[in-house]
């Protein structure tokens, strides 16, 4: 036997092989009982890991296996985050795959500053089999890194770039469908709350209220374009600033990017006084449980939530387990609760 005496205690595995007089990988192989190493090679490894009392980690084995069996999730930073019940729906579904499965769920906190720092932090030393992104950005850093790192992942909400999977409900399709339910009922001066600036989601929801208008044989009206962010206070804000508009009635309709803009925009509404179907309808995106228990419950486009979440996870499980490559899936969405929040257009408002 090659190698040199020692005393007792803690011994890592590079200690352990040189002791040995074999390779790291040999001994990873004997220890794990992999059939190619010699029986007499293995009793060899085996006895002197006892004599030297060397106790593998759980995570380093699995490791040098290639597998830690968790993968990292990520949520957005502020103004967003896990405590969003669009998020906490979702996470659910991905939780509830991945579980299943026998993989377990590493969150990391993530300042805006830091998501690239901690995307690194994650994949340096194989912390995860893989990653789930949400919120593609236009310009996302995230995916340079994720690629040169070789580690799988895979967005909730579509990219760019083509090469990379992604799942997702129909942003464009969805807020086009409901541009056209308010047009149907005989608005025309639709004003839109968008999301967060520099989203994917952003530019396909604005590009299915573009949609939306041109099925309506309507033109964009910038002044009809309110700034958002995807969150109650931004939907909020967006309506305290028109309110002049409203209360002009130059607007009978507003299309938010999510449900709680939407939320936000009717608390303000109430507050200036202004109905809500009566004077102005208001429809939402997402179809979050919260909604429902509005009073009137909210009109919305809904996403199925916990689909996308498991949808998600099946996805980079495949990615893993090299089952396919790259996959982009968008799911279905349809408007729910039709004559709550949402009525048809005073005569003024239909000119």
């Amino acid at each position: 036997m090659k190698g040199q005496n020692r005393t007792k205690g803690s011994i890592t595995m590079a200690e352990l092989a040189k002791i040995c007089g074999y390779s790291k990988a040999t001994v990873s192989r004997a220890l794990s009982d992999d059939p190619r190493v010699k029986p007499e090679t293995k009793a060899l490894i085996l006895e002197m890991a006892r004599r030297y009392n060397y106790r593998p980690h759980t995570v380093a084995s699995n490791l040098a296996r290639r597998r830690t069996k968790t993968i990292g999730l990520m949520f957005p930073s502020a103004p967003r985050t896990i405590a969003d019940p669009f998020f906490l729906e979702y996470l659910h579904g991905v939780s509830e795959t991945l579980f299943e499965q026998g993989f377990s769920l590493l969150i990391p906190q993530v300042r805006q500053q830091r998501v690239t720092e901690t995307i690194e932090e994650l994949v340096a030393h194989r912390r995860v089999d893989g990653i789930i992104l949400t919120e593609p950005r236009l310009e996302d850093e995230r995916i340079v890194l994720l690629q040169e790192s070789n580690v799988p992942f895979v967005f909730l909400g579509s990219t760019v770039k083509e090469d990379v999977s992604w799942v997702d409900g129909d942003n464009r399709g969805g807020i086009c469908q409901g541009v056209r339910a308010l047009g149907a009922l005989g608005h025309r001066r639709i004003a839109v709350i968008l999301g967060e600036e520099g989203l994917v989601s952003t530019e396909k929801r604005f590009l299915g209220y573009q949609d939306g208008l041109a099925a309506l044989g309507l033109k964009l009206d910038r002044d009809l374009v309110w700034p958002g962010d995807f969150t109650r206070q931004g939907g909020y804000r967006a309506v305290v600033n028109h309110l002049d508009q409203i209360k002009a009635g130059d607007v009978t309709a507003i299309m938010a990017c999510n449900d709680l803009m939407a939320i936000g925009a009717i608390q303000a509404l109430n507050e200036a006084g202004v109905k809500v179907p009566e004077q102005v309808s208001v429809m939402g995106f997402d179809g979050i449980e919260v909604g429902k228990y509005l009073s009137p419950p909210l009109t919305t486009v809904q996403q199925p939530v916990y689909s996308l979440g498991r949808e998600v996870a099946r996805v980079l499980l495949g990615l893993i387990a090299e089952e396919h490559g790259t996959v982009h899936l968008t799911l279905p969405v349809t408007i729910v609760n039709e004559t709550n929040t949402i009525g048809p257009a005073s005569p003024r408002g239909a000119a």
